[in-house]
């Protein structure tokens, strides 16, 4: 029998774990195991590959299913809600909290506190490792506007990749934006975090409340979305996105959190992904209105609905995966639908395979058939330009400054995190034009040149890549 990959969940910060909570619950009810107590109905085996994110205790019918999880918040009141709502489904041993929160303050989270704590937390994720046969690879959710998510998210990714360089390691990262935001110093937060997630995450996924909001208000009709509003997309998208991982049948095999990666990073510098969810039918309202495959083929690659404040449409695709879920007499449309969206897409040449589709039988809770577009696509360069620029509207009055520089962060650093942040949109920018002056012109020694000329880009900004620890060790001799 072949090996299931067991996904290990890591949420830090309160953004983070009010998602994974979410996530949870909804991820219970689609194996059917209970999310308050982590049983299952006359004690049956649950649905689907279980043992990819639960853990077995006991062989008998009472036998109850633990979520591969771990929740660290420097402050306690969402661990607090989170344990006060989920009965006795956590092994509480997983729910790390401290007393003080890190004040919207990265360098709280990676040199203050967050290190404070950093052993505890690693002593869990030991832990869970220690209790899979097989990493298939971690999911760190964390926020990159809050401290804690972004300080302390980045030195845990950081201390997962020192001790365990072979898993692989997803963030889902949610961006800030001024529309649902609380924190004045969520720029600094996020450029410092991006980072971490540049030279050490395998890849990134981006959740960007800018889009999210949009999407709430305008599909879902909601006025003034809330973040509860906001992590209910974000955790239909998650949901969807591990459903290969979760369940596998006749004509699905389990796609592994690697294997996913490996898909859609065509090189290492080029791994911030972004995702479009359809129907995006409000939840209430999904019984009785169901989308076509076509159309919801056609709305995931529509601008307006991704989850990221950009246009898709208008960069260039480095790859793309289509993970269908649910009713499979749809199956043939579906894969000519997908044929006929390809040769629409503004594709790289450089990447000619860079389409995979998975289908999943196992329908989602809300909807009887949904679909996720993860894709690499070059627009993440405007979200992150766009943070950049909320950063340097900051920076350039160093408001706010001093709250890093008595944490021990010092200016040199601050400008050279900023200035990783500048590389990575610039290597979304080059791969960009690589790829439409392939279009253009289309001849092969326009397309060696290109890729030669990415080449050294990516090497050169390995090479002037600065790491935050090295900077920190550094100050400290």
């Amino acid at each position: 029998m072949m090996k299931v990959n067991n996904t290990i969940v890591v949420s830090v910060g309160q953004a983070g774990n009010q998602i994974a909570a979410s996530f949870w619950k909804t991820i219970c009810q689609e194996h059917g195991i209970d999310p308050l107590t982590g049983q299952t109905t006359n004690g049956a085996d649950p649905r689907g590959n279980w043992s990819s994110f639960f853990t077995r205790l006991g062989e008998s019918t009472s036998s109850s299913y633990v979520p591969r999880a771990v929740m660290v918040d420097l402050e306690p009141s969402v661990i607090e809600t989170v344990k006060a709502s989920s009965g006795s489904l956590f092994n509480p041993a997983s729910l790390i909290t401290r007393s003080e929160g890190a004040g919207g303050n990265f360098a709280v989270g990676y040199l203050g506190e967050g290190r404070a704590l950093l052993p505890e937390v690693m002593t869990r994720i030991e832990n869970e490792i220690e209790k899979t046969d097989n990493v298939g690879g971690i999911i760190v959710i964390h926020a990159l506007g809050g401290g804690t998510g972004s300080g302390l998210g980045s030195l845990i990714i950081e201390s997962i990749k020192e001790r365990h360089p072979e898993a692989p390691i997803l963030s889902c990262a949610i961006l800030p934006s001024p529309q649902v935001s609380s924190v004045v110093t969520e720029p600094y937060n996020t450029v410092f975090a991006l980072n971490t997630l540049r030279r050490v995450a395998d890849a990134c996924l981006i959740f960007d409340n800018e889009a999210l909001f949009q999407l709430a208000h305008k599909k879902w009709n909601i006025e003034n979305p809330s973040v509860d509003d906001l992590n209910l997309l974000i955790t239909e998208a998650l949901a969807g996105l591990t459903a290969s991982m979760r369940f596998s049948g006749f004509l699905t095999v389990e796609i592994s959190l690697r294997e996913m990666l490996t898909n859609l990073v065509p090189q290492p510098s080029l791994h911030f992904l972004m995702l479009a969810f359809a129907p995006l039918t409000p939840p209430d309202r999904s019984k009785f209105e169901e989308m076509g495959v076509e159309e919801m083929i056609r709305s995931l690659f529509d601008n307006d609905n991704v989850f990221a404040a950009c246009s898709p449409m208008e960069g260039r695709f480095l790859s793309t995966a289509v993970l269908y879920r649910g009713a499979m007499e749809d199956k043939p449309q579906a894969d000519a639908a997908l044929a006929a969206m390809r040769e629409q897409l503004p594709l790289t040449y450089w990447i000619p395979t860079a389409f995979k589709i998975g289908y999943v039988e196992q329908a989602g809770t809300a909807h009887r058939k949904s679909m996720v577009l993860l894709a690499n696509n070059t627009e993440v360069a405007r979200v992150l330009d766009r943070i950049c620029h909320n950063f340097d509207k900051l920076w350039q009055r160093k408001a706010f400054a001093n709250w890093y520089l008595n944490e021990g962060m010092s200016e040199d650093q601050i400008n050279a995190l900023r200035a990783s942040a500048q590389e990575l949109i610039q290597s979304y920018q080059v791969a960009e034009e690589s790829g439409a002056k392939a279009k253009i012109q289309d001849s092969p020694d326009v397309a060696a040149r290109a890729s030669s000329r990415e080449a050294s880009s990516s090497d050169a900004s390995s090479s002037s890549t600065v790491s935050l620890r090295d900077l920190v060790d550094k100050r400290r001799n």
